[in-house]
């Protein structure tokens, strides 16, 4: 089985689903998949976005809301065999939980290539 299917299986046992309620895509006057098409380019599926939705650290940047994954997070998830998979996503939305509203999603560089042990 592949690491984004157990994701996905890991995610829909986690008891934590609740609190984010559904994922809408942010309302764009331009491009209204930039969302869906910058996942498939990524490699980010809608699991990865929900775990990093659950546990990712909170900052806040203009008017947007970015939630980023980190190792010492992911320690303390029922995620963390997957660390080398999820380190670094970053998941912009312009509100915050229970129903984001996504912008986009990607990897950070920088803390992707920093590994904590």
């Amino acid at each position: 089985m592949d690491t984004k299917k157990r994701i996905s299986l890991i995610v829909e046992s986690d008891s934590n689903k609740t609190k984010i309620g559904t994922l809408r895509i942010a309302p764009k006057f331009k491009d209204n998949n930039h969302l869906e098409r910058r996942q498939q380019q990524r490699g980010i599926n809608d699991a990865m976005i929900k775990v990093a939705l659950l546990y990712g650290r909170k900052h806040f940047n203009k008017q947007a809301v970015i939630f980023t994954l980190n190792d010492r997070i992911l320690q303390q998830t029922p995620y963390c065999q997957f660390t080398d998979v999820l380190r670094g996503l970053r998941v912009v939305c312009l509100t915050v939980l229970p129903n984001p509203q996504i912008l986009t999603a990607y990897w950070h560089e920088e803390t992707k290539r920093r590994v904590r042990t």
